[in-house]
């Protein structure tokens, strides 16, 4: 190797190492709010910050430039992640599967556009698989052969890690989780167009389908929550199995059986390390139950050895992963 070529290899490895270190801004973008912060290896840096989601792909697009300036004026950044809602090519950057959250998102040439106004590198992401990567990478997590994030909602989206490398798919559907079929009886429909998806049954919407079904005949004498059937919320449901109501008490319990079915199926197919669940019911779930059920219903190979657990990052796992793919992928290479 001649020393002209060396050096040249050596100046690389220094500038990687450099980029590697600097801060990249994770922007996690939302049907209803966008959330930026700054983020070096793995770790928020100062406060984030928040506007609300135009209804408009070109309104978003200067909500999203908007806040880069802001931080651009602040912090010396490396590049920008953005995590997304829809099913995005994350080597164009292109959205090419829009979400009912954000209409009209679909065909964003997302990572182009932004790269020529914000002037930095940009790199778009899944919203479920940017939140994956920044829980994998987390301390408790990193080293692990395989784990599965489990984002608990309004619906149910997810994302594969597997030795440390998010898993796209051939067409960067892998995650879609939440369409994984647990019955074959066409009880319910799922907001998809297919019946009984897991999340029909396991999400928010799903908890409140199983609470309609339960109720269904009963008086307020026996449950408080039949006097709001037509309305009930996730959130009376939980409070009144904690305060003691059986009927609630069964509906939850109903609903973990509904959790786990899917994520036996993912167990089998994947014999992950760890189970990490997100969303906003993700701590309305007994760990131990779930864990008990996945067991019940699983090869000893399978499940003896897998965790069940909660995200350790909480709300900022998107804007976070998303800011350490952006490093680590375009900037470093260490993940692609």
């Amino acid at each position: 190797m001649s020393d002209s070529v060396s050096s040249a290899s050596q100046a690389r490895e220094i500038d990687q190492l450099a980029r590697s270190t600097m801060p990249a801004l994770g922007i996690d973008l939302g049907g209803t709010k966008i959330r930026a912060g700054a983020v070096r290896n793995g770790a928020l840096i100062g406060e984030t910050r928040q506007v609300a989601t135009p209804d408009n792909p070109e309104g978003i697009i200067q909500a999203l430039c908007d806040l880069v300036e802001q931080f651009k004026t602040e912090i010396d950044l490396t590049g920008i992640g953005v995590a997304t809602a829809g099913i995005v090519d994350c080597n164009t950057g292109e959205v090419i599967g829009s979400t009912g959250n954000l209409p009209g998102w679909a065909g964003t040439r997302l990572k182009s556009v932004l790269e020529s106004r914000v002037l930095l590198p940009v790199l778009v992401e899944n919203d479920a698989n940017a939140a994956a990567y920044g829980e994998s990478r987390s301390e408790a997590l990193r080293g692990l052969t395989c784990v599965v994030v489990v984002t608990l909602g309004t619906g149910i989206g997810g994302g594969i890690i597997l030795s440390g490398k998010l898993y796209r798919g051939s067409r960067f559907a892998a995650g879609e989780i939440g369409h994984i079929r647990i019955s074959i009886n066409n009880e319910r429909l799922c907001t998809c167009g297919l019946f009984d998806c897991w999340e029909a049954y396991g999400s928010g919407r799903g908890l409140i389908a199983t609470a309609a079904q339960t109720l269904d005949g009963i008086t307020e004498s026996q449950s408080p929550l039949a006097r709001s059937v037509g309305s009930v919320s996730t959130y009376a449901i939980f409070a009144a199995a904690n305060q003691g109501d059986l009927l609630a008490q069964k509906i939850v319990h109903r609903w973990h059986e509904h959790v786990s079915h899917g994520m036996v199926n993912l167990a089998h197919i994947l014999n992950p390390d760890c189970f990490v669940l997100t969303g906003g019911l993700a701590d309305s779930v007994d760990l131990q139950l779930l864990s008990d059920m996945i067991a019940d219903r699983s090869l000893p190979v399978v499940s003896e050895n897998v965790q069940v657990r909660h995200s350790e990052l909480a709300g900022n796992a998107g804007l976070i992963g998303a800011a350490q793919l952006v490093v680590d992928e375009l900037l470093v290479g260490k993940s692609a």
